[in-house]
């Protein structure tokens, strides 16, 4: 399954499902219900018999067909045993919302390492740690949590937007919905265990109706990826407008601190992009205000 197809599920799985569409466990529930979705829903929550208006289930292996997809909000310790029911059940796709992993010192990243090769054996792919989720407002597949949401209506349209920080993501999503721009994906990486910002993008650029990618890092993983979907978009026409983190010390101090990352040699990430043919600006704003023009 490619990583574009992870972004389309066609039947998602709640762990830690919540009746409180305020909660994590239950605002992508509500989305789901209330954007389109037209999926499979499975709340999992051995605790209710019915989450949100629809039935739930105590368990992922008590669900009557494999998902596509599962939402993990779950505490952290139990994500490596939530994992291991994901591959058990053949799910294509993790999405951990879950903290207290790598973002946390040593020991959180050898938990979340733990959790990587757990997914593996099964070819589970995860986005997270410690994210926001993932959301295809085309489809109205939106297995996010952020407030943002409810803020500003989806609107499909020609942008995606690809980012490690989930606050970062909800500010770019809210300021191009009040420029009346349409979004069609937004995709949180957090501590990027499996699934990195640059893959992601790579991934995004596939989609014929993307025309333009912003995109906000704070460490700059797995190259390989941004080099080959700068290449990709060239030939497409698409443009790839990027923020990274980390210009000034305490820029590199709040990217370690947010999901782990330790902040590229900033000189070296303007020299990569640039041989990329990838914009760099200096701040969202700029980045919202440039998204027009392209």
């Amino acid at each position: 399954m490619s990583l574009l197809q992870c972004l389309a599920p066609r039947s998602v799985a709640i762990l830690g499902a919540s009746d409180n569409p305020i909660k994590p466990g239950g605002r992508p529930i509500d989305y789901l219900l209330r954007h389109g979705f037209s999926g499979r829903i499975f709340p999992v929550n051995p605790n209710r018999t019915e989450v949100q208006g629809l039935p739930a289930y105590p368990s992922l292996r008590a669900l009557p067909v494999a998902p596509d997809a599962v939402v993990i909000s779950l505490a952290g310790e139990d994500v490596a045993a939530a994992i291991d029911d994901c591959v058990a059940v053949q799910a294509k796709t993790a999405v951990v919302y879950s903290s207290g992993f790598a973002e946390l010192g040593e020991a959180g990243r050898v938990q979340q390492a733990d959790l990587v090769a757990r997914a593996r054996r099964g070819g589970l792919r995860l986005f997270g740690p410690n994210c926001q989720g993932i959301a295809n407002f085309a489809e109205g597949a939106i297995l996010n949590f952020s407030t943002m949401i409810n803020e500003s209506a989806p609107e499909d349209g020609p942008v995606a937007i690809v980012s490690q920080s989930g606050a970062g993501a909800a500010i770019l999503y809210g300021g191009l919905r009040r420029a009346g721009i349409g979004v069609r994906y937004m995709v949180s990486t957090g501590n990027e265990a499996d699934v990195c910002a640059a893959e992601a993008v790579r991934a995004v650029v596939e989609d014929e109706g993307i025309r333009l990618v912003v995109l906000y890092i704070e460490t700059l993983r797995q190259s390989v990826h941004l080099a080959e979907a700068a290449r990709l978009a060239h030939a497409r026409g698409v443009t790839i407008l990027a923020v990274k983190a980390g210009r000034t010390s305490a820029g590199q101090a709040t990217a370690n601190s947010h999901t782990g990352a330790l902040a590229a040699e900033d000189a070296l990430t303007d020299a990569f992009l640039r041989q990329h043919g990838i914009s760099r600006l200096a701040d969202f704003r700029e980045l919202i205000d440039y998204a027009p023009l392209f």
